[in-house]
This record gives C-alpha cells, sequence and structure tokens, in this order.
C-alpha cells in the first residue's frame, strides 16, 4: 500500500486486488473500521465508504449525526432551501446540470418539507367549523357532518329497496356515517401516500404539456419534486393561519396560494427554457389535470374507508 500526498492531505493507496478491492493482508490493521475490518487511514472507510464514528458516542455527537442523517445538515441544506426559494428553477436546472453535491437531492428535499408538514399539522389544534346543514365539524380536508339515527335507518332502508352496487354502496355509507370522525380521520391520515404518487403524475403532466422540449421523464420528475418540496413549504406556512384573526387568515392564504402560482410559473419557465406566457398557459393546463386526479384520489380514498365498514 502506498501513500499519496494531494497538498495537505495524505490519502491510502490501495494495492490492487481481486476485483479492485483491498487485499486481505490489510484487514488486519491498528484503525480497523468498524464495518468492515479494512485498515482506514482518513475520515472514511476506502473500502466501504463508512466514516470513521466512535461507536460510544456523546449526546452531542449523536444528535450531530443525527442530523446528518436525516436532514443532510453539512450546509447543503441551507443551500438548497435559498436557491430553492430566491432562484424559482435554478436548483432542477443545477441538478439537471450535473452540479448536485453541494445541494440535497431532490427526493430528499421533497421528503423533509412532506414528513415536516404532516407532523407540524397533526400536533396544531383543530378548528371547529359550520357545515352546509348548520352542524359544528372538524374542519380539514374533507368533512363529515354526523348523521341523525333516524337519517341512517333512512339510509339503510333505502340500502333494503336497492340493488347492486347501489346496495352495496348504501349499506356501508350507512354504517360509515355512523362514525363519521373516524372516517374523516382514516381519509386524512391516508392524503399524504397519495400525494407521493401524485408527484410522479404531475411529472408526467409536464413532460406532456412540454413534449416538445424532448426531454426525458427523471428530468420531469425532479422538476416536480422541487415544486412539490416548495407546495409543502406553503402549506407549512399556512398552518399559522389558525392563530390569525378570522379577518385576516384568508387574505394570508390567498397571498400563500398567489405566491406559489406565481413561482411555478417562473420555475417553469427557467427550467424549459420558454416565455412566461408559454410557461403559463402550459402550468395551468397541467395543474388543472392535477388538482382532477388529486379530488379523485382523495374520494377513492373515502370509498375504501367507507367499504371497510
Amino acid at each position: 500500500m502506498g501513500v499519496v500526498s494531494e497538498g495537505r492531505r495524505t490519502q491510502a493507496v490501495r494495492a490492487p486486488g481481486a476485483g479492485g478491492f483491498t487485499p486481505a493482508a490489510s484487514v488486519a490493521a491498528s484503525n480497523p473500521c468498524l464495518n468492515c475490518g479494512t485498515n482506514v487511514q482518513l475520515d472514511y472507510c476506502p473500502e466501504c465508504g463508512q466514516r470513521e464514528i466512535d461507536p460510544d458516542p456523546t449526546l452531542k455527537e449523536f444528535l450531530h449525526e443525527l442530523g446528518e442523517e436525516v436532514l443532510h445538515w453539512d450546509g447543503k441544506l441551507g443551500r438548497t432551501i435559498r436557491t430553492l426559494l430566491t432562484k424559482p428553477g435554478e436548483l432542477t436546472r443545477e441538478y439537471l446540470a450535473g452540479r448536485r453535491v453541494r445541494y440535497v437531492s431532490p427526493i430528499r428535499l421533497y421528503l423533509t418539507f412532506s414528513v415536516l408538514f404532516f407532523a407540524l399539522n397533526a400536533l396544531m389544534p383543530r378548528r371547529m367549523v359550520l357545515s352546509r346543514d348548520g352542524q359544528r365539524v372538524e374542519e380539514g380536508v374533507i368533512q363529515i357532518s354526523p348523521s341523525t339515527p333516524a337519517q341512517l335507518a333512512d339510509m339503510e332502508a333505502e340500502a333494503q329497496r336497492s340493488s347492486g352496487i347501489k346496495r352495496i354502496w348504501l349499506s356501508h355509507m350507512a354504517r360509515a356515517l355512523a362514525h363519521p370522525s373516524d372516517v374523516q380521520h382514516a381519509t386524512t391520515a391516508s392524503i399524504p401516500k397519495g400525494m407521493f404518487v401524485l408527484v410522479p403524475f404531475f411529472a408526467a403532466l409536464v413532460g406532456l404539456v412540454y413534449r416538445d422540449r424532448r426531454r426525458k421523464y427523471p428530468q420531469h420528475l425532479a422538476f416536480a419534486l422541487h415544486v412539490h418540496a416548495v407546495l409543502f413549504i406553503g402549506l407549512t406556512l399556512g398552518l399559522a393561519g389558525i392563530f390569525l384573526p378570522t379577518v385576516a387568515r384568508v387574505p394570508y392564504e390567498l397571498l400563500l396560494f398567489g405566491a406559489f402560482a406565481v413561482y411555478v410559473v417562473r420555475a417553469a419557465a427557467a427550467v424549459y427554457d420558454s416565455r412566461m406566457s408559454q410557461a403559463r398557459v402550459r402550468i395551468v393546463l397541467a395543474s388543472a389535470i392535477y388538482f382532477a386526479a388529486f379530488l379523485a384520489v382523495i374520494a377513492g380514498v373515502f370509498a375504501i374507508h367507507v367499504l371497510s365498514y
């Protein structure tokens, strides 16, 4: 094994072995890797890539490692968020150009902010609002008003008079509406999975409206992941609306929605080298189909939970 000097660093050079791996003689080393036993002379094992660590870390070291693993916090997250929010489309352009090591990957960025939003959303106090029939219900993506025993009995009777799919649906619906809060919570809890499925669908829509650019699907997927990361940042900021006076809540939410709409159009124009007017038309079309698909997913999830009763 030789040694090569790289400026201020000294790097171990492995002797050739079968398949390019470290020879067996180097396994018995004075500073063995805790994962594979290979001699480690720098910060990372030359064989398996594991960083040299203390197997019995202090609390500070543990928290630091947790921050690096979960948030990839080595300066990348702050740089990534700054680029993502202040330069629409630039982060995707950097990724597609191959300049990736300085930024958090699109999928990790999406997962970070989606998990953050759904975790905070679960902890937020719930507002009670009036339904269309004047009953107080918990605010949410779907709102199910409690049914009276007479209404449930009428639905059961209607199910018995019906046949086929209608009978099956009304029968399950009557039993489900006897537990409106459970159905609402179960449907809401399934939304993160639905959103994750819709990300590649949005990427396909963008690829469709920008098919003249002749780009491969993974490029559209990177754009979709970055856009959804911004969406979840906006949704997380929107959670603060519950603490605002009622008169200020709607303008605040409209401001966030408008800012996100402008962001997506500007990002698309930057990534796909199109004029703002062209990007506006194409993104509106893709977003309209996407929103319809989102509603269909929510309806499908609701139906699945109803049929489970």
